[in-house]
């Protein structure tokens, strides 16, 4: 099978997929939901900056674009061959992960575009997310705007791997209180992280190590853990290029 529609067919089963985020900041409690839509894929994916495959650039809906990939109709080999493909060849690979890599994230920042003034991103969260010598950034932004007393439904935006700017610094983080992973078609829910239960497990502990293992479940220590250890595969594979270079 064609490798971008097979990337298309693996990104479909994410659509019917929901993460319910339960997140705090100063005493004050947010809710939103991450949903996936066929016309998100080609942002994600880096499509819009291949901008010399001119079967990208017709004027047609994002969705069309889509199922034009899944039936076939526009191919790997369409986008490999573009001068531009270098520049988003890691996040198209990690595509394919993106279930795996939103299932294990636990890290969300509230993120101020004039924190980073290098960029031009435009997204009101940021999840971050170490996966072995990388950081992987999700970008979300509010699909529209919810009335009151709803839960925000937030997309997609951006979805990419670190390169050299930490998007993540300056940025105002959150508490991970709850994290809820839903399935549309089955009604399935998955509670992927509490804080609530791991502090009451960490309280009735029998011991000070059982109680210390415990709080080793808490997202800020196991996920900025991870983010740590993906940055130091990162330097010591750099310093592995230069020791050949010389």
């Amino acid at each position: 099978m064609d490798r971008l529609q097979e990337t298309v067919l693996t990104y479909q089963s994410i659509m019917q997929t929901h993460y319910y985020f339960e997140i705090a900041k100063k005493n004050k409690k947010h809710e939103f939901i991450l949903t996936f839509e066929k016309e998100d894929f080609f942002h994600m994916a880096g499509l819009h900056k291949l901008k010399d495959v001119t079967t990208l650039q017709i004027k047609m809906s994002k969705g069309i674009i889509f199922d034009k990939i899944r039936d076939g109709n526009i191919t790997f080999d369409q986008i490999e061959n573009s001068y531009f493909y270098q520049d988003i060849e890691k996040r198209f690979s990690y595509l394919v992960k993106i279930q795996e890599l939103l299932d294990s994230n636990q890290i969300v920042f509230q993120y101020l575009e004039s924190k980073n003034r290098a960029s031009h991103i435009k997204a009101e969260y940021l999840l971050e997310e170490g996966y072995n010598a990388d950081v992987i950034y999700f970008f979300l932004n509010e699909r529209t705007n919810a009335e009151k007393g709803q839960i925000p439904v937030m997309c997609c935006r951006s979805f990419f791997p670190m390169n050299q700017l930490d998007y993540s610094r300056n940025q105002p983080s959150y508490t991970l209180l709850k994290k809820v992973k839903i399935d549309t078609l089955t009604g399935n829910k998955t509670v992927q992280y509490d804080r609530s239960k791991i502090l009451d497990q960490a309280r009735t502990a029998g011991s000070e190590a059982e109680r210390k293992s415990v709080l080793q479940q808490l997202n800020e220590k196991k996920a900025q853990l991870a983010i740590k250890e993906a940055l130091d595969q990162r330097d010591n594979l750099q310093r592995d290029k230069q020791d050949r270079e010389r």
